[in-house]
């Protein structure tokens, strides 16, 4: 499920990189709070908090991240994925201030398949109640929405996933929870920057509804 070819060759990347989100942060630097990095999507008490303990930190670095070039792509949407889109663009891509690997990375890609719970997803994946489809497993999260955008005029599925590569040591409810919620407000901080209506994304905390953490 994780990247690993791509974050390596991202890391070499971003030695000389300054941060798209913060204008500055780089390697070696104190960071920025995780209630402030990447346009601030993580502004919640609740959402930072859950930010920092999949990131295992309080302050982070945002080099390497691609805002701009996300919401780019997810404009220019046109109803088909190549295999080149298939991975997605890294909005927030967060490290430790002092530089080294990945800590936590949510992508956004169109898509043209929805993925919805089936009997034998629930065996491994928990399933919430966000969007058109949201699920989450040990170190990954993804969220599948409806955006009808007006400038321009067209509806598009976004597909916004989280991969959480540190080293902190989480499990269980909790570990899907925290992701499902970073998650969804980096999804809801998109679809404002797009403009998008009809998301159905959940205002608070998405509610588990199947899967392994769902209610019984």
């Amino acid at each position: 499920m994780l990247r690993s070819l791509r974050s390596a060759t991202v890391a070499i990347a971003l030695l000389g990189t300054v941060s798209a989100c913060s204008g500055g942060v780089q390697e070696g630097d104190e960071g920025v709070q995780a209630s402030e990095v990447c346009g601030k999507f993580a502004h919640t008490p609740s959402v930072a908090s859950a930010l920092t303990k999949l990131a295992g930190s309080g302050r982070l670095s945002e080099g390497g991240s691609e805002p701009e070039k996300a919401i780019a792509t997810l404009r220019a949407a046109d109803g088909k994925v190549e295999d080149s889109e298939m991975d997605g663009v890294p909005s927030c891509l967060l490290r430790p201030p002092s530089g080294g690997d990945h800590l936590v990375t949510i992508y956004f890609r169109e898509a043209v398949v929805i993925l919805k719970a089936n009997p034998e997803s629930e065996k491994r994946y928990t399933y919430y109640r966000t969007g058109a489809s949201a699920s989450a497993s040990h170190r990954w999260a993804t969220i599948y929405f409806r955006c009808h955008m007006t400038k321009p005029d067209k509806q598009v599925v976004i597909n916004a996933s989280l991969e959480r590569e540190s080293d902190v040591k989480l499990s269980g409810k909790q570990e899907v929870d925290n992701q499902m919620l970073v998650a969804n407000a980096a999804a809801k901080s998109v679809a404002q920057q797009l403009g998008c209506q009809g998301t159905n994304l959940s205002e608070g905390a998405p509610e588990a509804v199947s899967g392994v953490y769902g209610p019984r």
